[in-house]
């Protein structure tokens, strides 16, 4: 709960206090929103979906059906991979938390205090739904990765055909300007306000989202080439359940701030 309520509350004390660089804080708004955008890409919108691959002609050739091989490949996707694409489950919730400070320099902190608690609620639960229902595919997706890899001859030489070749100068190119966007997110935020280095929640989101970043391209580097695909698979399940328990804390976080609102709206009314 202390993390949740340094993440908005004390977002929200930080944002409203004197001293606040306005062109800063909108500039790191802006390279938030650039990271999410990059991650996304259109790996986003065709994970897990049925889009056929570089290699699928092969494997159709071996007989697989054609519903199995039209799965997203870590060749066929940009950015490559899903653990880029699963990134913006958390930085989705940066962004979201610095859009909610935004918001209370646009309102009253009085109407800001009422519809903080209940946007947080809904957006939350939300996510919470989107990154289950990702996890469960993307778990799916690595059971049928590790499947075929391990039924020699045939299902080995699928995989291979589809996931075997996993564009890492591609995908270390990605990782590096998302994380120097993330570093320039960081400093313009410091000269917003210096005083968003006190605030521990988003501290640590804005902390978590680099570690996770920084390990998938130490996968991508380390892991040999035939198993970075499923490297890269397994580390986009992680940051997805790491998104969803961030998720869940906001949502629980949120709970007291619409108490305190129906609170608040009582005594005004009475």
């Amino acid at each position: 709960m202390a993390v949740l309520n340094g993440a908005l509350g004390g977002v929200a004390r930080a944002g409203a206090a004197d001293g606040l660089r306005r062109p800063f804080f909108i500039a790191a708004i802006v390279a938030a929103t650039l990271v999410v955008l990059a991650e996304l890409g259109l790996s986003f919108f065709i994970i897990n979906a049925n889009v056929i691959p570089p290699g699928a002609e092969v494997a159709q050739n071996l007989g697989v059906p054609a519903g199995v091989e039209a799965v997203n490949s870590a060749n066929g996707a940009d950015p490559p991979g899903s653990g880029i694409a699963s990134l913006a489950l958390i930085d989705g919730l940066l962004l979201f938390t610095v859009g909610m400070l935004g918001l209370s320099l646009i309102l009253s902190l009085r109407v800001y205090g009422r519809i903080q608690g209940i946007v947080t609620l809904i957006v939350t639960f939300l996510w919470i739904i989107m990154c289950f229902v990702l996890v469960i595919v993307a778990v799916v997706k690595l059971f049928l990765m590790i499947g075929l890899l391990a039924a020699i001859p045939f299902g080995t030489a699928v995989y291979v055909a589809i996931w075997g070749s996993f564009p890492t100068g591609t995908a270390a190119a990605v990782l590096g300007a998302l994380l120097f966007l993330k570093i320039v997110f960081g400093v313009l935020l410091v000269l917003a306000q210096p005083r968003f280095l006190r605030v521990t929640g988003l501290v640590v989101l804005v902390l978590l989202s680099v570690v996770l970043q920084l390990v998938l391209g130490f996968i991508h580097g380390f892991l040999p080439g035939v198993l970075v695909a499923i490297g890269d698979q397994f580390w986009s399940i992680v940051t997805g359940v790491v998104a969803l328990v961030w998720a869940l804390i906001m949502l629980i976080g949120s709970i007291p701030a619409i108490i305190n609102a129906i609170r608040a709206t009582g005594s005004v009314t009475e």
